[in-house]
């Protein structure tokens, strides 16, 4: 494995516009609007699962426990979601730590993300069997040794990306494209990325829109057939940038 190209000249230019601009500091956010920000965030992810909680239906199990009348497994996502994305904002964005990306951050984000959803001998452990991946025709590596031995390539590889946002992106679609676990996978890579951005004081991607739920799908399974990351780049910095159009007074 070498060096990936993942940010063209024009990407670091808007992933500097994004990491200059006053409204995308994480630390900037208030109590409230950190909560926000965490029920917001884990719908999204949910959703690119398949979730069928509604916006309105997360925000009531999140904030006040009030559970829908549907699958217990998509609650339980939910919960899994949230508690791991508080505890990562608490631990970066209000003691001011940053979380290293390792083998054992990713074990127990896994762990945090799949507990009471995939087996204890299968949550934070790198799998056993091959996986297949709706979709698409590409089949993720299927034998320990190569899961591992990639992952190693990976988490060695992001220490050359010194732009915040291109190590994030790096990470996020690597580790899913290896499906280093038997389930959670999109959802540990997603968090990774969050981290990363947590970690340099930026606001993570999210959205509630469904069409920028087959925008990232989409993105992710480009990458996972040819290697070429530049449709998802696009979408993770494009939003970004909207959501700080958006709001701009």
């Amino acid at each position: 494995m070498e060096k990936d190209i993942v940010f063209t000249c024009r990407d670091f230019e808007k992933a500097e516009n994004i990491l200059n601009s006053p409204l995308s500091k994480l630390s900037d956010l208030s109590s409230n609007e950190l909560k926000d920000l965490a029920i917001v965030w884990c719908y999204y992810s949910g959703k690119i699962e398949g979730n069928t909680y509604t916006y309105v239906e997360t925000e009531a199990l999140l904030k006040d426990g009030i559970t829908s009348e549907k699958k217990y497994e998509d609650a339980k996502m939910l919960k899994n979601l949230y508690n791991t994305f508080i505890s990562e904002l608490e631990y970066i964005n209000k003691q001011g730590n940053k979380e290293i990306i390792d083998e054992r951050t990713l074990f127990r984000v896994h762990q945090a993300i799949s507990t009471g959803l995939v087996s204890n001998e299968e949550s934070g452990y790198l799998r056993t069997r091959a996986v297949r991946i709706s979709g698409t025709e590409y089949i993720p590596p299927k034998n320990l040794d190569s899961i591992r031995a990639k992952l190693n390539e990976i988490l060695f590889w992001q220490e050359e990306y010194n732009n915040p946002l291109e190590k994030a992106v790096f990470l996020h679609c690597n580790i899913a494209k290896i499906q280093p676990f038997i389930d959670g996978n999109k959802r540990t890579s997603r968090m990774i990325e969050s981290i990363v951005m947590m970690n340099a004081d930026i606001i993570p991607v999210y959205s509630s829109q469904d069409s920028d739920i087959l925008n990232y799908r989409r993105g992710l399974v480009e990458f996972y057939e040819t290697g070429n990351c530049s449709t998802y780049v696009n979408y993770f910095l494009n939003k970004q940038l909207e959501r700080i159009e958006r709001i701009t007074p």
